[in-house]
């Protein structure tokens, strides 16, 4: 009779567990459902209930939401900031060229050959051949000019993503071009001015205009004519030649040779303006 015991222990534990599972049913069916009330911005607001996993549940959904909508102003407000960088970097390189091509030059309009636009290469590696020079030589200038434009457009996204100020963009730039005079600067005349034409950018200063009663006019110059050299020194732009004139004795007398037709002549005048109104082209130069 020893089995006795135990059946009965084993249906008393079973209708104990079946009193609690029956109870536990009805309290939870007839407890109400806590509702979740959210904002138009789908953020929940308030919640009743009695679960704490479900209000922590809540509370995270709250501050992912928070923290992203903080994230998309954020990049609203970068986004808004490299676009007006962009635009103040394109301003100044802008400024820059228009600096270099017209700054003190009387009524100079830079009117470059082979412009960007035009569709053809920038760089004119044939040219520097048809003037004389060795392929080797003109094949390493085109690799030192691609490297210069490629140094620029580095330069440029660098002040994009650190976000400079406009100076600091000039003195870097700055800088790219005095490394790159000091390679220039070893080339003689005839190549440096091959090289000029071949990177498209202006090699002679042309006289559109002259006043009759100015130096420039009594002496002959023309429209038409090159201005080659002014004090013996090479000029290649309308800004090279507003500094020569600049500079020295105003009293002193020198030498300024153009070119006419292919040939060279030489006149004498004072230092000063010339009283031309010029532009800066860029002439293939005679082999």
């Amino acid at each position: 009779m020893k089995p006795v015991p135990i059946i009965l222990s084993t249906l008393s534990l079973g209708i104990i567990v079946g009193y609690l599972i029956n109870s536990n049913f009805h309290s939870t069916d007839s407890a109400p459902v806590p509702v979740s009330k959210t904002s138009q911005s789908g953020s929940s607001q308030n919640i009743t209930g009695d679960s704490p996993a479900i209000n922590q549940l809540v509370i995270d959904i709250d501050e992912i939401n928070q923290r992203l909508q903080q994230e998309i102003s954020a990049r609203q407000s970068l986004e808004g900031k490299l676009d007006n960088l962009s635009q103040q970097i394109a301003s100044l390189e802008r400024d820059d060229i228009h600096s270099q091509n017209n700054t003190g030059v009387e009524n100079d309009s830079e009117e470059v050959a082979g412009a960007a636009d035009s569709g053809e290469n920038w760089f004119n590696e044939q040219a520097l051949i048809d003037s004389g020079m060795s392929n080797s030589q003109a094949a390493e200038l085109k690799l030192f000019f691609e490297q210069q434009e490629l140094n620029r457009m580095y330069l440029r996204d660098q002040s994009v993503r650190e976000n400079w100020d406009r100076q600091k963009y000039r003195d870097e730039i700055q800088k790219l071009s005095e490394n790159a005079n000091s390679f220039l600067n070893q080339l003689d005349e005839q190549a440096y001015d091959a090289y000029l034409y071949a990177s498209r950018q202006p090699n002679r200063v042309r006289v559109m205009s002259v006043l009759d009663s100015s130096q420039a006019g009594s002496a002959g110059i023309q429209a038409g004519d090159h201005i080659i050299s002014y004090d013996n020194k090479r000029i290649y732009s309308g800004f090279e030649l507003r500094s020569a004139t600049t500079s020295g004795d105003i009293n002193q007398t020198v030498a300024v040779k153009i070119e006419r037709d292919g040939k060279i002549m030489e006149l004498y005048l004072n230092r000063g303006p010339l009283g031309i109104r010029m532009n800066s082209v860029s002439i293939a130069p005679a082999s």
